[in-house]
């Protein structure tokens, strides 16, 4: 039975998981509601505790909450509205992997397994869906730079033949 917030909780994340960044569109079905502080944990249904999630990441998250000793380490699961990954997480967009900036980084990749082979392969993808659309609108714009340069040579050409036609000298 799906969480009673559910549609709030997908429309809040744009309908992505909000640890591996999967579309529910492009795995072919709606996701699941994580507690990011497990019930079990304490954790509660308000809003800033409840984050979208495709089914792989809640898998390997489980009902992981970081205890003191883990909070000392860095051995923390970054959460996806309140923290910046940049701060911890690098993609190297020719690879698909992500590469880690701290030990908390480190630890999240491999708590939700991040560099697992089909989301490798799914960023790569991703990657180059980007840059064929990139590249289709560097051509659109450079096609109507081209179409309009053709457009002033031809009223140029037209000026000229005009010229040449009421020009009163022999030719």
């Amino acid at each position: 039975m799906a969480h009673p917030k559910h549609e709030n909780v997908r429309g809040r994340y744009g309908g992505s998981c909000g640890y591996c960044g999967v579309s529910d569109e492009e795995a072919g079905g709606q996701f699941t509601v994580d507690h990011f502080i497990p019930k079990s944990d304490g954790g509660d249904d308000q809003d800033e505790n409840l984050v979208y999630c495709c089914f792989r990441c809640n898998l390997y998250k489980s009902d992981f909450s970081p205890t003191d000793g883990d909070h000392a380490a860095g051995r923390v699961l970054l959460h996806p509205s309140r923290d910046d990954p940049s701060a911890h997480l690098m993609l190297d967009a020719s690879t698909g992997l992500l590469e880690s900036l701290s030990e908390t980084g480190n630890f999240h990749i491999a708590l939700l397994h991040l560099n697992r082979p089909a989301l490798v392969a799914h960023r790569l993808r991703r990657r180059r869906a980007n840059l064929r659309e990139a590249r289709g609108q560097l051509l659109e714009t450079e096609n109507q730079e081209l179409q309009a340069i053709i457009a002033a040579q031809q009223k140029y050409i037209s000026r000229l033949r005009q010229l040449l036609d009421n020009d009163p000298t022999p030719r």
